[in-house]
This record gives C-alpha cells, sequence and structure tokens, in this order.
C-alpha cells in the first residue's frame, strides 16, 4: 500500500512522461476528473477514456504542455493538494505562457489510485478542498 503523496507524485509523473498506461493504472475506473484546461469540450470527465480523450486533447492542441516546480501537500482524509507552474504554447504559436495551477487528488491509499482530480483557480481554494489549515 502506497501513501497518498507518494500515488500523487507518480500520477504526476506519468502524465509529464505521456505514460498513458501507467496513469491509466493508477485511476481508479470510475475516477472523475474537473479541469479547467477544457480541451475535450467539457471540463469534466471521467474514467480511462475520459483520461484518455484528454491527453490526446492536450497533446493535439499544445505543442508544450508540461508541469514545473510541483509541490505536494497532503491534506485532510484522502486528500493531497497539488501546486505547480504549468508551461504551455498552443500548436503553431511561437510564443508560449506559465501560470500557475492548483489541484487536489483524492487517492484510495488501499487501491493505490487516484478517485478524483479537481482544478482550482487560487491556491487557498484548492488549501480548503483538501481540508489544510491556512485555506480559504
Amino acid at each position: 500500500m502506497a501513501d497518498k503523496v507518494s500515488i500523487a507524485k507518480a500520477v504526476m509523473d506519468g502524465f509529464a512522461g505521456r505514460d498513458v498506461d501507467g496513469l491509466l493504472a493508477l485511476c481508479a475506473p470510475d475516477a472523475e476528473f474537473r479541469t479547467r484546461v477544457d480541451v475535450i469540450g467539457e471540463p469534466e470527465f471521467r474514467g480511462p477514456d475520459g483520461v484518455r480523450a484528454w491527453l490526446a486533447a492536450v497533446d493535439d492542441k499544445y505543442d508544450l504542455y508540461e508541469v514545473t516546480e510541483v509541490d505536494y501537500e497532503a491534506g485532510a482524509g484522502d486528500a493531497v493538494a497539488v501546486s505547480c507552474t504549468l508551461r504551455l504554447r498552443f500548436a503553431g504559436d511561437r510564443y508560449g505562457m506559465a501560470r500557475t495551477a492548483h489541484w487536489v487528488f483524492r487517492i484510495d491509499e488501499e487501491r493505490g489510485c487516484v478517485t478524483a482530480f479537481t482544478s482550482y483557480r487560487d491556491r487557498a481554494d484548492a488549501l480548503a478542498a483538501a481540508g489544510i489549515s491556512g485555506g480559504a
């Protein structure tokens, strides 16, 4: 049984390496995702088919989509708050951008998988959602 922060790190590593099979192995079959980067026509998706579709759309719409400067913080219960920098460049663009991202993973430590993922505009909101003191 892996701890929840290690599982969140493995998910982020899988995304960084575009290891689709590894990512799917780390997601519960009924995992729910809510993201602010809407590349598939709606910001919510579910399960392996949703993960595959989202990753394919990201790789289609962006020449660069990488996560750097990642910070993990264990929250209450099954929560892990993740803050990072996203470096993005739309396909065909010459210039990229960077922005801060804040996410909360819900982890089932016993099964070793993510059951939910939600992105937040503000760090305080993400911390509060993760049950971490100092959040909004």
